[in-house]
């Protein structure tokens, strides 16, 4: 998976790279704003793949590959029916879209329209890849998600296409990812039925609800900020923000992908019954080491992490740097943490995380007398996210050794049979 990951990821940032290069500001703030606003808007495909991921390593946890088939071919009509609502309501909305995001031309909003309904079924081949383990699969349709964003995004953008160009690189990364997700996919679905004893869970619409929430939560949280700074400040204000918010989510990216590995397993083990908490920890170590390596080069070496991505477009943020880089690390740990927890299904903490972000949200509707308040507010609202989850993973942790010890108990108290 590895090697699939890190071409994948290489694609991405060579296509970040070009797009910071070769678009000149204003119209490197519209792409990037419109590019936070396709990631809440395609919240529901986070949600399709964790939802996918969890089904389909439970099932094949249990054998139960039948099963599995048939609820494959239910998402996919139902995923369809709501990519393409999707991309028609965005393209009736452009018009108001490009006025509230001060867009010069509705036809971002279009591109990213067709990006969204594409986006929002890439994930169902990804999700049954994910929640299987079959990480090569996995790691081969995000390559091609990568590359597909990085040949379209470079020719639009090298020759002209501005902000709609480089948007344009959206929905090519994910028919990509589509047509090599599901050859992928195939692998998994082709594979013998072989039902275990145990019965697998029912589904229950409130927990997909729940884990929509939590989904949509995190992504607000990455992105509203760049949003705020779009609506409250210039377009040069609002290409520095964007600048800085791409160099501080390397930090939140570069950790990202250990959820990827950490939710499917968290299934497993709890469809077996084992534990989860140390799988967890070694999650965050991982993690960890990965983000804090990436943080320590951008803030020892802004000026050539910087230039390498900008050239001389963009001089480093300097004073806010710092604050960036720690609200995007704290904002991984939420992140990574929130997989145990839906993997556990362990999904009370909507409900904090909701209310975390709305605080966050009108904190920026108060606070924006200068891009710091906004980013004061971001790091605040991503430390009560981060320590919060962790406090509910200590909780589950807790809850679960002491279910053990009572079932341990209990067990010894039945007289054994003659």
């Amino acid at each position: 998976m590895a090697p699939f990951l890190l071409l994948g990821s290489a694609a991405t940032s060579a296509f970040q790279l070009i797009m910071a290069r070769g678009l000149e500001p204003r119209a490197y703030a519209e792409a990037f704003a419109v590019l936070g606003a396709l990631s809440l808007l395609v919240t529901p495909a986070q949600v399709i793949q964790t939802l996918v991921a969890r089904r389909a390593a439970e099932l094949v946890a249990l054998g139960r590959l039948n099963e599995l088939r048939a609820v494959t071919r239910t998402i996919v009509r139902r995923t369809g029916l709501v990519s393409l609502i999707l991309m028609l309501g965005i393209a009736a909305l452009s018009p108001l879209i490009q006025t509230a995001l001060q867009l010069t031309s509705p036809w971002p909003v279009v591109v990213a329209g067709v990006a969204a309904g594409a986006l929002t079924f890439e994930p169902v081949a990804r999700g049954i890849t994910q929640g299987a383990r079959e990480f090569v699969g996995l790691g081969f349709a995000l390559a091609a998600h990568g590359l597909g964003r990085l040949v379209v995004g470079a020719v639009t953008v090298l020759t002209g296409g501005g902000a709609t160009g480089a948007l344009l690189a959206s929905p090519a990364s994910a028919f990509a990812g589509i047509v090599f997700g599901w050859l992928s996919a195939r692998r998994v679905l082709n594979q013998p039925d072989v039902p275990a004893e145990q019965e697998s869970s029912p589904l229950r619409i409130s927990d997909h609800v729940r884990v929509a929430l939590i989904l949509f939560a995190l992504a607000g949280l990455l992105h509203v900020d760049v949003l705020a700074v779009k609506a409250y400040f210039s377009p040069d204000e609002a290409a520095a923000y964007a600048a800085l918010a791409l160099i501080g989510r390397i930090v939140f990216w570069s950790g990202m992908m250990v959820g990827i590995v950490l939710l499917p397993f968290v299934v497993w083990r709890a469809a077996a019954g084992a534990g989860v908490i140390r799988a967890y920890l070694a999650s965050l170590l991982l993690m960890a080491t990965v983000s804090g390596a990436s943080a320590l080069i951008i803030l020892v070496w802004p000026e050539g992490v910087y230039g390498l991505v900008f050239g001389d477009r963009y001089p480093p943020y300097v004073e806010l740097l710092p604050l960036y880089v720690a609200a995007a690390a704290l904002l991984a740990i939420a992140a990574v943490t929130a997989s145990l927890h839906i993997g556990a299904g362990h999904l009370r903490v909507w409900m904090g995380l909701a209310v975390i972000l709305v605080a966050t949200v009108t904190g920026y509707a108060f606070a924006h007398d200068s891009p710091r308040s906004v980013l004061t507010v971001l790091l605040v609202g991503t430390a009560i996210a981060a320590v919060y989850l962790v406090a509910e993973a200590i909780a589950l942790a807790h809850h679960r050794r002491a279910t053990a010890i009572r079932a341990e108990r209990q067990g010894a108290d039945v007289p054994s049979r003659p």
